[in-house]
């Protein structure tokens, strides 16, 4: 075909009616366009009452999700077992030439879309009151060897499973006699063909009911936190899918830029409602056919896009390799800005090992260029969009690497050099708008980290009316001492005295009203509201509190104490109510030396801080290596004031709440695990007082307030509880509650 033929002109061989998809087709793609408009408009106008169609939603998803890996087994067996080694090798060949090819796109593209951020002296970053994982920890041989098909199956690894399927398809090229096994094959794979060509009729109803719970349930104003991220990786998603990878097609083959848009409308959609690129494989070899314009296939000749879609999705797609903007805007977001250099080396680590889950690969890329892992928060919160965007350059990655090694294949692949200038003319032209108005748009937002504020701003929902908190010891009234029963002498007196530390997140701290806080203080609250009596909070130190027990200054001392053995010595302690881990806080860059207790022990200098001398006692016995230092608050580690440390041991659950408020630090659990229990100090002799108190924790316990406690307080959900979200009907009209 020559330069000068127009780009909407199919070729004089083609027949003249795939011009234009089939009208059938084309009315599956504009319902499942109205049904996703219409599930956002629902989603918008009702809000989180769409919230219960999130559950026939899923199962729609499920349903289409069910016959993809049967499809793929019988698929690619039966195809690989037809071909020919020479066929084999030449398909083999060509993909991974055209795969190269489009990873090296994305690779650019990241480079350059990261360019989009403009330059700032600093910025703050986010930072969770709970600990971040890495995610699961899956070891990568069982991901891409199949040790145990049937459980590669169960668990979707579809890498293991495509190599197995590919040992046993080409063990079946050269048997005698395979063509009845290949036409069974054959046979259920056009079966399961069939279900998912009904299930794809149904997906504008069940896209609508998808669509709605998302859009109802969806945070706006949490996205507009991520603004910046959300710009570079939409401009980046809607570049590769509307301009780079279409018009490659369009200049190599004979499909025109029209009709191939218009063809792969309806499984991007799908793939964008959905948050799955697995479902619609089968619709985009189906789709592939159709635009390859092959002769259905025979016995003796399987269709090339059967083949290549399974292999090409077993690798890395273009949309997890733009996904690597987020290690760029992670560096921008703290202030340490990539130069493209780095951007380009790291995203090409980041393209050979993204065969891992993004759970895994990110926080590693965050470690190898010493960003705060707290950020992968970020990389969470914006998933549901995100991921979407991803699929959908999935879509367009897998369509026009298969039409590109189908068309290579049938020797009707065509270098038509003025389109490939007007290809790199547009892209061209739109990274450079789309780099400009990025630059300029993001250079007039501020970032602002409030979580410490949210954290600050907690309180008891349901306080207790009868409280009083001392600030100091000198504040008391007077020193009441006795000799007798705690428990006799509360019955009697109605007074509940209570021990507290100051600053010791999220067990007990003041929060921006001054109003003592926590996790301890509002089972106090429930203590007392129980006994009926008069509740006093008077402070207390490490080294007074066992006097100010046996004094009766206070009944019982709270605060997150961890039992150990020389603690019980001094004190009694009530039954275990919360289990702590035992954790290093360090500088987020330093989070890989703490990572086991063989790592610490191999180091020579190390000096960590801990706040009391029995726990310093106890760490060097287990780490003879390092140097325990006693300080007298966390707050002065943070703060710099107790001198040169490493580290702070602390419970993970306090530690994660002080990186809130100091996001320069990350809590790191040493390997293997270390937990210790926390409960609530009294008299060593006051067995009465002790007993009732175990007694009541385990209605605490039983009634949930301890579940909910912990959610509210420790994992902190209090701390990201948000009003309803906006809707028409709630907001606008007030039609609803």
């Amino acid at each position: 075909m020559s330069s000068e033929d127009p780009e909407s002109r199919p070729p004089s061989s083609a027949v003249p009616a795939a011009d234009t998809p089939p009208p059938g087709k084309s009315r599956v793609g504009l319902w499942i366009c109205v049904g996703l408009v219409l599930g956002i408009l629902c989603g918008i106008t009702f809000g989180e009452y769409c919230a219960p169609l999130q559950v026939p939603g899923d199962i729609y998803v499920g349903l289409l999700q069910m016959t993809v890996l049967p499809y793929l087994v019988l698929s690619l067996i039966a195809k690989s077992g037809r071909l020919d080694s020479r066929q084999a090798r030449q398909i083999g060949v060509i993909a991974v030439s055209f795969l190269a090819l489009f990873w090296l796109i994305g690779i650019v593209m990241v480079t350059v879309a990261s360019t989009s951020l403009p330059s700032i002296e600093s910025a703050s970053f986010f930072n969770s009151s709970s600990t971040l994982t890495r995610g699961e920890d899956v070891d990568l041989m069982t991901r891409f060897i199949p040790t145990n098909v049937f459980y590669s199956l169960s668990r979707e690894y579809v890498p293991a499973v495509v190599l197995f399927c590919l040992f046993f398809g080409f063990a079946l090229m050269a048997m005698p006699g395979k063509e009845p096994l290949l036409d069974l094959l054959d046979l259920c794979a056009t079966a399961i063909s069939r279900i998912n060509l009904f299930l794809v009729r149904l997906a504008p109803f069940g896209l609508f009911m998808f669509a709605a719970a998302a859009a109802g349930t969806l945070r706006l104003d949490e996205l507009a936190r991520l603004q910046a991220y959300l710009v570079v990786v939409i401009v980046a998603s809607v570049i590769v899918c509307f301009v780079i990878l279409p018009m490659l097609v369009w200049a190599l083959t004979d499909i025109s830029y029209r009709r191939l848009m218009a063809v792969a409308q309806e499984p991007a959609l799908t793939a964008f409602a959905t948050g799955k690129l697995l479902v619609v494989l089968p619709q985009i070899v189906e789709k592939c056919d159709q635009l390859a314009e092959e002769q259905p296939e025979t016995d003796e000749e399987p269709s090339t896009p059967s083949i290549v879609v399974p292999l090409a999705y077993a690798f890395p797609h273009m949309g997890k390799i733009l996904a690597f903007t987020f290690i760029s805007f992670a560096a921008w977001y703290v202030g340490e800005q990539m130069t493209p250099p780095q951007t380009f080396l790291m995203t090409c680590e980041g393209a050979v090992s993204s065969f891992a889950s993004p759970l895994v690969t990110m926080p590693y890329l965050l470690d190898e260029y010493q960003l705060p892992q707290d950020l992968m928060a970020f990389f969470i919160l914006p998933g549901f969009l995100t991921a979407r965007l991803s699929d959908v350059v999935g879509v367009a990655h897998l369509m026009a690497l298969t039409l590109l090694v189908t068309f290579a294949l049938q020797g009707r692949l065509r270098v038509r050099w003025n389109r490939l200038l007007r290809l790199g003319i547009v892209t061209t032209v739109c990274l450079a708008v789309a780099v400009g108005a990025s630059r300029w748009s993001l250079s007039h937002i501020t970032l602002e980290y409030d979580l410490d504020n949210r954290l600050l701003s907690l309180s008891i929902p349901h306080p207790y009316n009868d409280v009083i908190v001392y600030k100091t010891r000198d504040d008391l009234p007077s020193d009441p001492t006795h000799n007798g029963s705690t428990f006799e002498r509360i019955k009697q007196e109605r007074v509940l005295r209570v021990g507290y530390q100051a600053d010791h997140f999220p067990y007990s701290f003041f929060n921006e009203q001054q109003e003592l806080v926590g996790l301890d203080v509002e089972l106090m609250h429930h203590l007392a509201a129980r006994l009926r009596a008069k509740l006093e909070f008077v402070p207390y130190e490490y080294d007074t509190v066992v006097s100010q027990l046996k004094s009766g200054e206070i009944d019982v001392a709270i605060g997150g104490l961890i039992e150990n053995p020389e603690r019980l010595l001094e004190v009694g302690f009530t039954g275990h109510y919360h289990a702590a881990t035992l954790s290093v806080v360090t500088r987020d860059h330093r989070r890989s030396e703490f990572e086991t207790l063989d790592n610490i022990r191999k180091q020579q200098g190390l000096r960590l801080a801990v706040q009391s001398g029995d726990l310093a006692a106890a760490g060097r016995q287990a780490l003879p290596n390092v140097e325990f230092v006693p300080i007298a608050a966390y707050r002065s580690y943070f703060e710099g004031t107790a001198g040169d440390l490493d580290g702070l041991v602390v419970p993970a659950e306090e530690g994660a709440a002080w990186t809130v408020l100091y996001p320069g630090y990350t809590v790191v659990v040493p390997t293997p695990a270390m937990g210790r229990p926390i409960g609530m100090a009294v008299r060593l002799e006051d067995q009465e007082w002790r007993n009732f108190l175990d007694r009541w924790l385990d209605f605490e316990r039983l009634d949930g307030d301890l579940d909910r406690l912990q959610s509210y307080w420790i994992e902190g959900n209090g701390a990201t509880q948000m009003p309803p979200r906006w809707s028409v009907m709630q907001n606008v009209l007030h039609w609803l509650p």
